[in-house]
């Protein structure tokens, strides 16, 4: 058999393939033993041999000094150095780290990390890129300890009480306090560390189970002031410092589309003014299925386009009154068109041909992987079919083109299933909150049914939220006609005058 590359230590010390499954592979697991994986971190992108300190290593330069088992630093070698003079294998290279701080960080790269992943190659970069960084900057560390402690605290069964939670307040607190020194006067070095605190610090808010996006929305404006202020955009492989910015691209272009398409606030880029073909003709070939989102970089554009053309009608109708003009329709419905044409002509190519993935990204993905991200791929299409119809022809939810997508959601994300590996299930979230919105009947059911799953495998706090949301919505909801972005509009009013009159009344 072919040795494992991702697999645990004792797979790959022995050679064998490892099916990977965490926390304990199946080989282990049939013998009987301890299950152990071991990540090792980068500091410059190539592979150790051809790296400076691996050339260091080589001629003789420095020695490896082990302080624990499996944790080592590398010191130099002094010419008059004798056994007796070593150094004292009891050094700790982060000592200034408390024991609890040593156990999140520890977390986030063997599980915290998934949640952000896919794959295991994914999982490995962002931790690769992402850890030494932080060990340098104070921000990014306490971020990236909140975004493990609010993991932590739903594996516990305590999901509920995240946003409660004193000690992760306190460090978000802490990492905002840290993060305004550091943006004082950020050099061009600095610049990817404090774009890599706001995508944790936004991803701590959104997985802690903030559904209203005033929370997390202002971390991806301080990204986009910082991305703007640099004007650089990285092109290498992920393991390079410029492949970290074209991982930070990715996460901040992911997260501007996702909002565009669900509608949670104002369209983040300047695009409103673009029409829907302007906005799709920007995109570059090819047509990258991009393993950090789940979906298509066309279909990401179509996204933006869904979210610019929606809130212009929004506009429109709020500057005209509740009747808006037979022009305003008409462009629209133009628009609309022109949307439905190109999300279903990414359908028809992808029903007949295999994805094409980032360079070097392939390679490392299994036959089943693939399956399952050309799946997830296709419930996103579904979620855009559902947002023009919904939010930009206002179909009612009722209406058979609405329901179809609903149905092929939740068939695709069943056909996905629940994975203790990474997997493209935990992308799922947005597709089945969509598609839950619009349910009907038995098919709610379902709903709650997948999210209860994906909460239960991943332990992110905001599958719980958005489940917890879905059952509001469905029991208050005014008519079909009520969108969910408006149902939560009213409810934070109401509670809002709730409080107000209660402040009064005292």
């Amino acid at each position: 058999m072919s040795r494992s590359f991702n697999g645990c230590k004792r797979c790959k010390a022995r050679r064998q393939k490892c099916d990977e499954q965490r926390p304990v592979c199946g080989r282990c697991e049939a013998a009987g033993v301890q299950c152990r994986y071991a990540m090792q971190l980068q500091w410059g992108g190539r592979t150790f041999s051809r790296s400076r300190l691996g050339a260091c290593m080589s001629n003789g330069g420095l020695q490896k000094l082990e302080y624990s088992p499996g944790e080592f630093i590398y010191t130099t070698k002094s010419p008059s150095a004798t056994s007796s003079t070593a150094l004292s294998p009891r050094v700790d290279p982060f000592s200034s780290l408390s024991p609890d701080q040593k156990s999140l960080l520890h977390h986030f790269i063997q599980d915290a990390s998934q949640i952000t992943a896919c794959h295991s190659s994914m999982q490995r970069n962002i931790c690769k890129m992402l850890v030494p960084m932080a060990l340098q900057t104070p921000s990014l560390l306490y971020a990236t300890m909140a975004l493990s402690a609010i993991h932590l605290q739903a594996l516990n069964n305590q999901s509920e009480n995240v946003k409660s939670a004193p000690h992760i307040a306190r460090l978000m607190a802490l990492s905002l306090e840290h993060f305004r020194k550091e943006l004082q006067n950020p050099s061009t070095k600095e610049s990817d560390a404090l774009l890599a605190t706001a995508r944790t610090l936004c991803l701590a808010e959104i997985h802690s189970g903030a559904i209203h996006p005033n929370s997390w929305r202002a971390h991806v404006e301080g990204a986009k002031a910082l991305m703007l202020a640099t004007n650089r955009k990285g092109s290498e492989s992920p393991g390079s410092s410029q492949g970290f910015r074209r991982y930070l691209d990715r996460w901040y272009q992911s997260i501007v589309s996702l909002t565009a398409l669900t509608g949670n606030g104002p369209p983040i880029e300047e695009a409103t003014e673009q029409s829907a073909s302007e906005i799709i003709r920007q995109q570059d070939a090819p047509d990258y299925l991009d393993d950090y989102w789940g979906f298509t970089v066309n279909l990401s554009a179509i996204f933006r386009a869904i979210g610019a053309a929606a809130w212009r009608s929004q506009h429109d109708t709020q500057r005209t009154g509740l009747i808006s003009s037979d022009g305003a329709d008409a462009a629209i419905a133009q628009e609309a068109a022109v949307l439905e044409s190109s999300v279903r002509t990414l359908m028809a190519r992808d029903a007949s041909s295999q994805p094409t993935f980032y360079p070097g990204v392939a390679e490392g993905l299994s036959t089943e992987c693939v399956r399952e991200f050309m799946l997830c791929n296709e419930a996103f299409q579904d979620s855009a079919l559902i947002q023009i119809n919904r939010r930009l022809r206002r179909l009612p939810a009722s209406s058979p083109l609405v329901q179809l997508s609903v149905k092929r959601i939740l068939e695709c994300t069943a056909q996905i299933g629940p994975s203790t590996g990474l997997s493209p299930w935990t992308m799922l979230t947005t597709p089945l909150f969509i598609a839950g919105c619009e349910a009907q009947a038995e098919d709610r059911e379902r709903v709650r049914q997948l999210l209860s799953l994906l909460h239960d495998t991943i332990r992110v706090p905001n599958v719980l939220q958005s489940l917890k949301f879905l059952e509001q919505y469905w029991a208050n909801q005014l008519n079909e006609d009520e969108g969910w972005s408006q149902y939560l509009g009213n409810l934070l009013l109401f509670r809002y005058v709730s409080r107000a009159n209660k402040v009064q009344i005292e």
